[in-house]
């Protein structure tokens, strides 16, 4: 079933993104139901769009879902998405049409224009257009900021924000236009999130900020958001898995300031958190993680 493609194809989107493009293409589109066909679209635009770098191809199957998709309900975060692929394809009246069409079926027009808009930035950030994925997004945030709009709107713009500064985290090659847009978006997804999250919202945005920071070399600033993160941590509750992330940040932080000791005290007790889990995916995925900090688990550098 194409809703199971639709979940499971995120698992392996980035490594083997041809794989999952054939088996989209492949797929009877007619099994999509609901907020699928706007799901559909988001996942063949990231994958096709912009691992593959392969627009016109993103946008003949984006067109293969819109002829399918007869079901009204879910039109404005579908168009959003169509208009998406087809601006990156070059089609830009047709972009347009799609973003009208997705105003016109949303109860909250503003709020699925700057979803547009986020969604648009991701793409173009993810297309190597960090200049015009910039422009966009810094737009779109200070159109947002300035609006009192429902906490589900608030929440839109700190996902598109968390989101594509992840995204540029995990980008290997980031120019110096790059590194702004991505510490801009993980500054605006905090912002938003104390405005509408949880305590456990903003903890991790403080950690997307750490890693941000390390990224960018600004290791004290790092070091103050893993800091921070910790004892937003500390206050309200336990979050043992975040934690754990948390204090490896620290610990990269600590390295870049010379601070070896620190650092292996950050890491230890990362560790050792990390003995108790019985979650494998997350065993390994912290452990992959782990592997590329320089101080061993035995506390040796690595």
């Amino acid at each position: 079933m194409i809703g199971e493609l639709i979940r499971e194809g995120w698992e392996y989107h980035e490594t083997e993104s041809e794989r999952l493009a054939a088996e989209l293409e492949a797929a009877n589109l007619e099994d999509l139901e609901g907020d699928q066909f706007a799901e559909c679209l988001r996942l063949s635009n990231h994958t096709i769009g912009e691992h593959l770098a392969d627009w016109p191809r993103a946008r003949m199957f984006a067109e293969a879902v819109s002829r399918a998709n007869t079901d009204q309900s879910n039109s404005a975060t579908f168009n959003a998405n169509l208009a998406v692929a087809r601006f990156m394809d070059g089609a830009d009246v047709a972009a347009q049409k799609a973003e009208i069409d997705a105003l016109r079926a949303s109860e909250d027009p503003i709020a699925i224009y700057l979803i547009t808009k986020s969604l648009l930035a991701s793409a173009l950030a993810g297309s190597g257009r960090f200049v015009d994925a910039g422009v966009v997004i810094d737009a779109a945030n200070r159109l947002a900021m300035g609006l009192e709009r429902s906490e589900g709107f608030k929440r839109s713009m700190a996902v598109a924000n968390n989101n594509l500064a992840n995204d540029l985290v995990e980008c290997e090659n980031l120019d110096s236009t790059g590194s702004r847009l991505m510490e801009a978006c993980a500054t605006a997804a905090y912002i938003f999130w104390k405005r509408c999250g949880t305590w456990v919202n903003e903890e991790r945005a403080l950690y997307l900020l750490a890693l941000v920071h390390n990224r960018l070399g600004n290791h004290q600033a790092g070091l103050q958001a893993a800091q921070s993160a910790l004892d937003v941590i500390m206050k309200n509750g336990e979050e043992p898995v975040d934690e754990a992330f948390i204090r490896m940040a620290a610990g990269v932080a600590f390295i870049g300031l010379s601070d070896v000791e620190s650092a292996r005290v950050q890491l230890a007790t990362a560790d050792a958190l990390v003995e108790s889990w019985s979650n494998e995916s997350l065993v390994s995925w912290y452990q992959s993680e782990r592997a590329n900090v320089p101080i061993g688990r035995d506390g040796t550098d690595g």
